[in-house]
């Protein structure tokens, strides 16, 4: 007799926020850092001041991130609880009703008779699984994970992204920093396009693809805006 094992995710929360935290710190450092070597790098051959904005928006953006991802997931923490609360007020309250919600909920899954009787005696036998059944059964919703934890694995997410986009620019390389930058960025984005697959199932290889023709359609544009900032400042 064969066996075989299903696979599913856990911990969708946390691979959210690390994806979260490295792509907006590969795409938004990696963008404003190209536009700004477009406009300087050629024209002084020096990375100081791609350096400077490169680590200032990686200071600011990690803790925007951080902060904003605590905010959302303490607003979905707090709905969470609250309902969880409701739910268990109910079930002292009014036992009678909310047993026949658990009924009503195995009706429609099929069951009848004796099967029946027995699935509903052995949930609410007891309150805790009673809680956890109606919360998941009836509202969709699942216990919730810290909103601190998942805002520190978005700030770090993002620092570790946007180092990764800055690292070309600590060597005196010219305008080589810019390609190599690219380099890695282009890389990255293909890498995090493959881990987001994991919570969403779709083909690696594409979803890889298409992260770094973002990338790529960010960086004409940025290149671009730079370009022409280095004319100015040349003509001013």
């Amino acid at each position: 007799m064969s066996s075989r094992q299903e696979e599913h995710i856990t911990g969708g929360g946390k691979i959210r926020s690390i994806i979260l935290g490295l792509n907006d710190g590969l795409i938004s450092t990696f963008t404003l850092l190209v536009g700004v070597a477009a406009a300087t790098l050629r024209s002084t051959g020096n990375n100081a001041i791609v350096l400077l904005t490169g680590f200032a928006a990686m200071v600011s953006g990690a803790i925007s991130m951080g902060l904003g991802e605590y905010i959302s997931s303490k607003s979905e923490y707090n709905y969470i609880k609250n309902e969880l609360k409701k739910e268990k007020a109910e079930i002292e309250l009014f036992p009678d009703e909310e047993r026949e919600e658990v009924r009503e909920i195995f009706e429609k899954m099929g069951m009848k008779g004796h099967t029946l009787d027995a699935c509903v005696e052995s949930i609410t036998s007891n309150k805790q699984v009673w809680i956890d059944f109606l919360t998941k059964s009836e509202l969709g919703l699942e216990e919730p994970e810290n909103p601190i934890f998942g805002a520190i694995l978005t700030f770090l997410s993002f620092v570790f992204g946007s180092f990764l986009t800055l690292f070309a620019y600590i060597f005196e390389l010219g305008v080589f920093s810019l390609v190599l930058s690219s380099i890695i960025s282009f890389s990255m984005l293909f890498i995090v396009g493959t881990l987001k697959t994991k919570i969403t199932g779709e083909n690696k290889i594409r979803s890889g693809l298409e992260m770094v023709l973002i990338g790529i359609i960010a960086f004409i544009a940025s290149f671009g805006i730079g370009t022409v900032l280095e004319q100015l400042i040349a003509t001013a």
